[in-house]
């Protein structure tokens, strides 16, 4: 006896819950793929103005250390108009500036502090890593996305 035709038309949409973890991980996943983008927007503070390095000096943190920090100094008019010559308060074992180089300078008038904002890089191994993370998020964002729109239609065919 054959078996009853079978209607090849309807496709597999998955129930609720199982849209909202494909959504949730696709959220997680690009949050971890932009993670330190985030991290650097919310942690570079002050007003944005055009500075020039005008010294870099190098010291040791503590005598026992065997690297150098450097801390540049750096020229700005702050928004006020008042022109100002600062060392920057925290100093990096990296950092690429000469004198001479044009930098955005970070002004914090509430501690008369300055930084340097950085130029945002990524190394090509982290930024491989990053790009897959955002990539899969994405993914599944929008795998999600259809799944939520192939039930809104499914269910106005019913209708």
């Amino acid at each position: 006896m054959p078996d009853a035709p079978s209607n090849y038309s309807k496709e597999y949409i998955p129930p609720w819950g199982v849209i909202a973890i494909c959504f949730a991980l696709g959220l997680v996943f690009l949050g971890m793929g932009n993670a330190d983008r985030v991290f650097w927007h919310l942690t570079s503070v002050g007003e944005p103005v055009p500075g020039r390095v005008v010294e870099t000096r190098s010291h040791r943190v503590s005598p026992r250390d065997t690297y150098l920090t450097f801390t540049p100094r750096v020229e700005f008019t702050d928004p006020g108009g008042v022109q100002r010559e600062m060392n920057v308060k925290s100093g990096s074992s990296h950092y690429n500036f000469r004198k001479g180089d044009r930098v955005t300078v970070l002004w914090r008038a509430d501690d008369q502090s300055v930084a340097i904002e950085l130029p945002f890089k990524r190394h090509f191994g982290l930024s491989i890593l990053f790009w897959t993370f955002t990539l899969i998020g994405a993914g599944l964002v929008v795998l999600s996305l259809w799944f939520v729109f192939r039930r809104w239609r499914g269910r106005r065919q019913v209708i």
